[in-house]
């Protein structure tokens, strides 16, 4: 009779205590939303399009800055990754491009257009303390321009067809006219092909919680992408001149993009 109620009560007890379990409210894990502006500059001053910026003994005129950001991952205090669905994003200052006879044949004006913040929503709330992505397309896409991911297209003029003999996107490209003493210069310094897809990893200053802070901010600074290289004496940097595009795609990956501030 002992052994019975015993038994009788442990089974109502355990009874009781899944009954609770099941009414328990689940939680959802919290999203936030955040911002990663490429600040670009010229040393310290802003970057602008059709003004003059003195550094050293050269004087610039930009005309155009655009590369692309891609596979952007966030990386929190405890080193695991959170990647950005869909990660490709052109970073841009530029002028009205006349694209006619690039895009299929067709008369083709791209807008005036300045872009340096992409916004992220739905990001796991948390603290992050740095930010990866690579600068270029991937492989996969960069080898197969009719497949779409984010915001890659041909449309948007940042393919050749030249390169190497088949298409691929063009990964980064400066343009402008350089000055030294009575020398003037007009220059195009372009950047792709597999072998010049980068990959860098920014860490913040402090670690960041995006339910608090809304943007990280990094500066780019162009100056630093023409390290190592004279644009009076080499004024086209393309696929046809590989050493000089693998030291352009290096400047970019471990010299011009460097943490600046986060803005709450």
């Amino acid at each position: 009779m002992k052994r019975f109620l015993i038994l009788a009560l442990a089974t109502m007890f355990f009874t009781s205590c899944s009954n609770n379990d099941s009414n328990e409210t689940v939680v959802p894990a919290t999203t936030a939303e955040a911002k990663l502006t490429f600040d670009s500059k010229v040393g310290s001053a802003d970057f602008a399009l059709n003004k003059d910026f003195t550094v050293g003994s050269k004087t610039y005129n930009f005309k155009k800055l655009r590369y692309w950001v891609s596979n952007v991952s966030l990386v929190d205090s405890k080193g695991a990754e959170y990647k950005i669905p869909n990660a490709y994003y052109l970073i841009e200052e530029v002028g009205e491009l006349d694209l006619t006879g690039t895009v299929n044949g067709n008369k083709n004006l791209y807008p005036a257009r300045k872009r340096e913040t992409i916004d992220f929503r739905d990001i796991p709330a948390g603290e992050y303390k740095s930010v990866k992505f690579s600068i270029g397309v991937d492989s996969k896409y960069n080898d197969n321009l009719s497949l779409g991911a984010g915001e890659l297209t041909i449309a948007n003029g940042m393919s050749n067809i030249a390169w190497m003999w088949h298409s691929s996107y063009i990964f980064s490209s400066l343009a402008g006219s350089v000055k030294e003493g009575t020398e003037t210069k007009d220059f195009t310094t372009e950047t792709g092909l597999n072998a010049n897809y980068k990959t860098l990893t920014i860490d913040l200053a402090t670690p960041v919680n995006f339910s608090n802070t809304k943007e990280i901010v990094l500066n780019v600074d162009v100056t630093k992408i023409f390290d190592g290289i004279d644009p009076i004496k080499n004024p086209t940097i393309s696929a046809m001149s590989p050493t000089l595009m693998s030291t352009v795609a290096d400047n970019y990956a471990t010299k011009a993009i460097a943490f600046s501030t986060t803005v709450k």
